[in-house]
């Protein structure tokens, strides 16, 4: 019992440090600040040498904490990313009721010092972004993703996707920006849940999903089943497209030639402005945009053919940018897992682990990069 006094102590101590920083967004603006985080691990598995991985083989510390500068190239930050959660070790289903109690008191504050690092890491993101966010034009203080528009020097968007636009930043740049944006919303709601909550927040996170969760703040096991979640939709909605299109309800093998012909097609902007209401639920569900593609098709152009658009020039930008960054081979195995799962590529390493799924998933990315272009 006195452990557990001790530990509720520790947690109620959370009460009075978190909303030092996770109300700081939106009570005050600072232009002038240094970013400080913990590091996720970008590392890549131990494989053979090959033209598809990583041309920088430095890997990011997890367990230090250091000033991090914006660099010209195709990797953001790794605070854009989840840190490194470190459980401690199982222990016996026979080990004594003392050490059991210990061993859960441990996954507590694992599990404490990991939302705490994201939470911070959320913070120090958004200040870094606000500079940026002002040399190129876009509003600094209003937590939304930045339209595609203000990243290209045209100034606007184009509909020729052979017309050559040349970006005004780079992909470190703009993913630091986008996310940022996406989890500074959610850090106010994020932590009233870990204050009010404790060490029952992955319990209740787990139950609420990603709406309330930064993307730093998210746990393996979160990632994994919202992953699984999206590659069940995605199915779903592939096969209702191939009946309505073909009479069939069979899709193309993951990964396969035809399966990336059809997701490239879904983001293009000729499908996203002709396509038909059902149609654009399927898309919206491929990309993760809906949560089912049976919605009802009323609110369809007022709102998911507008989701789609946004997210389909978010897409060609992010194409744009991993191109001019040094293309697939120079981005990190955490970012190449990202984009394939921007892009519809759940459920890809079938049965793979290891070197061999990032293998694949570096290939799936350099084959939609190809049909991208045209």
């Amino acid at each position: 019992m006195a452990s557990i006094s001790t530990q509720r102590a520790r947690f109620s101590h959370l009460n009075s440090q978190l909303p030092q920083f996770a109300f700081g967004p939106f009570l005050q603006q600072n232009p002038r600040h240094r970013l400080h985080l913990r590091y996720s691990s970008g590392k890549s598995h131990s494989r053979p040498s090959t033209s598809a991985q990583p041309k920088d083989k430095r890997v990011p510390s997890t367990s230090s904490t250091s000033s991090t500068p914006l660099t010209n190239d195709v990797n953001p930050p790794p605070s854009t990313r989840p840190a490194d959660l470190e459980l401690p070790e199982p222990i016996s289903p026979s080990a004594p009721l003392n050490d059991k109690v210990t061993r859960w008191i441990a996954y507590g504050r694992a599990f404490l010092s990991f939302y705490k690092t994201g939470l911070k890491n959320v913070y120090h993101n958004y200040r870094t972004s606000l500079p940026i966010r002002r040399s190129l034009g876009i509003p600094s203080y209003l937590p939304s993703p930045p339209p595609s528009k203000f990243f290209l020097k045209s100034g606007g968007r184009s509909d020729k996707k052979h017309e050559a636009i040349e970006t005004r930043t780079s992909r470190s740049t703009f993913q630091l920006l986008h996310r940022a944006s996406h989890d500074v919303r959610r850090m106010i709601p994020f932590t009233l849940i870990l204050i009010i909550c404790g060490e029952f927040t992955p319990l209740l996170i787990l139950a609420f999903g990603n709406s309330v969760t930064p993307y730093t703040c998210r746990i393996p096991k979160q990632i994994a089943k919202e992953s699984a979640q999206r590659a069940d939709r995605k199915r779903a909605a592939l096969s209702a497209y191939s009946a309505a299109m073909k009479g069939s309800v069979s899709i193309p093998e993951a990964g396969s030639n035809e399966e990336l012909e059809l997701l490239s097609g879904f983001a293009s902007p000729s499908f996203v402005e002709g396509a038909t209401a059902e149609d654009i639920l399927r898309a919206c569900a491929v990309f993760g945009l809906v949560k089912t593609h049976t919605r009802s098709t009323v609110l369809v152009n007022p709102l998911y053919r507008p989701r789609l658009r946004k997210y389909a020039e978010y897409l060609a930008l992010d194409d744009k940018l991993i191109r001019k960054g040094g293309g697939v081979s120079a981005m990190e195995s955490a970012e190449v897992r990202v984009a394939v799962e921007e892009r519809g590529g759940q459920g890809l390493p079938q049965g793979t682990e290891g070197w061999e799924a990032e293998r694949l998933e570096r290939r799936w990315l350099e084959m939609w990069l190809e049909k991208s272009k045209y």
